[in-house]
């Protein structure tokens, strides 16, 4: 699991602010704010890496990152992606539970079966919905499972734990997404979670953020 010209979320890395309506960057900067090594952190939407990267610089050498992705493409990308900046991610099968070895590890299956991999707790868990860029924009995260890993996610969560989700409306079915999904944060007891709502309120269906803290 080396390191070596680790890729860094922009807002973390930029001595100057970004524009201030670059969601994806707010998320990195909230997760992290929570994160130190020896954590265990989830990515529910690979992508192409980036979000695993964030948390793995923020966790490793001590801590574990887990990354689901549905699409073996999404999970080709994100090792290339970690191995070219010198990380060295296992391949693990989905629905089957992790090892208590520290490490990244990738897994190609639905991020609904976070509780059969994940065994918990974990410090931050994060996602970012809609299409893999640059890939088939019908291939989508949909409501039922996107809900279906968040609640999991509410157990896995440890007190203080963060669980962050960048929301795009824009794409076919996205907006039902959305709604479903601010449905389910709007719905968590403010005894028990801290919610934030981070959106851009002058341009319609940008790119939204949700994030809930678990009470201490």
């Amino acid at each position: 699991m080396k390191k070596s010209q680790a890729f860094q979320s922009p807002f973390l890395a930029s001595p100057q602010p970004l524009p201030l309506t670059r969601i994806v960057p707010w998320s990195h900067r909230l997760v992290c704010d929570v994160l130190q090594p020896g954590d265990c952190a989830v990515d529910l939407t690979a992508g192409k890496g980036r979000d695993t990267l964030v948390l793995a610089q923020a966790v490793t050498p001590t801590g574990t990152v887990v990354a689901f992705d549905l699409q073996a493409t999404a999970i080709g990308q994100t090792a290339e992606f970690l191995r070219q900046r010198g990380w060295q991610p296992t391949r693990w099968p989905a629905q089957q539970r992790l090892p208590e070895t520290p490490g990244i590890y990738l897994v190609t299956g639905c991020h609904s079966a976070l509780g059969q991999v994940v065994r918990g707790p974990v410090k931050v868990i994060m996602a970012n919905l809609g299409y893999l860029p640059g890939g088939d924009h019908h291939l989508v995260t949909r409501p039922a499972t996107t809900l279906a890993a968040l609640e999991v996610s509410l157990d896995l969560l440890e007190e203080g734990g963060r669980l962050a989700v960048t929301v795009y409306p824009a794409h076919c079915g996205g907006a039902a997404e959305a709604q479903a999904v601010d449905a389910f944060f709007a719905t968590l007891h403010q005894d028990r979670w801290r919610v934030l709502l981070l959106r851009t309120v002058n341009h319609t269906a940008t790119p939204y953020l949700l994030i809930a803290e678990k009470n201490a």
